[in-house]
């Protein structure tokens, strides 16, 4: 190969490079393609509080629509819906008080703060257990299928929603796990 072949082909790289780092820099630093996006943005305890009720109010309403639900069965799904509105105003609450408690300093205290959330979403989940037995006996056979298919509680792969009512994203729960960019930090946990 010629010389000046190798100093564009040389310059060209170098140029690349530059304007690869430079595009990453300008996106917040994140060269790795795991930028904090819009919904990784802190929002005030409030607005994360209504903000996990409304989502959950909303899946309830398609997977109400989705049930097509008879005039008998009305009652009972009043009692659910309720009791999955008050678990998500409860998360939101938990979830901002959490965020705005300080960071535990020692690997024991992060540890201790990790065991009592587990116990508390061990119970929330009997409790949501509890209110989807009372409801499912007054399902059609139908209805149970799209019940099943539908109705999900918490994270669900890569990109579902998370909380009560319709289930987005991977059924074999491919794109969970930690990854890059995921581990315990300040914040989370």
């Amino acid at each position: 190969m010629k010389t000046w072949m190798k100093s564009t082909l040389a310059a060209a790289l170098v140029a690349s490079t530059a304007f690869g780092a430079s595009a990453a820099m300008a996106r917040g630093g994140h060269c790795d393609g795991y930028s904090p996006g819009p919904m990784m943005q802190r929002l005030d305890p409030a607005q994360m509080s209504e903000r996990i009720v409304q989502r959950a109010d909303t899946q309830l309403a398609r997977l109400e629509l989705a049930l097509a639900l008879k005039p008998d069965q009305q009652g009972a799904w009043s009692q659910f819906k309720g009791a999955m509105l008050v678990r998500a105003r409860d998360v939101g609450e938990r979830m901002a008080a959490h965020r705005a408690a300080p960071w535990p300093a020692t690997a024991t205290e992060r540890l201790q703060r990790m065991e009592e959330m587990s116990r508390i979403h061990q119970t929330e989940l009997a409790e949501t257990r509890r209110a989807v037995e009372a409801f499912y006996p007054h399902l059609s056979d139908a209805q149970k299928k799209v019940f099943d298919a539908d109705f999900h509680m918490g994270p669900r792969g890569g990109k579902g929603d998370r909380g009560p009512g319709m289930r987005q994203g991977p059924a074999d729960g491919a794109g969970q796990g930690m990854g890059p960019g995921r581990g315990m930090g300040p914040g989370r946990g």
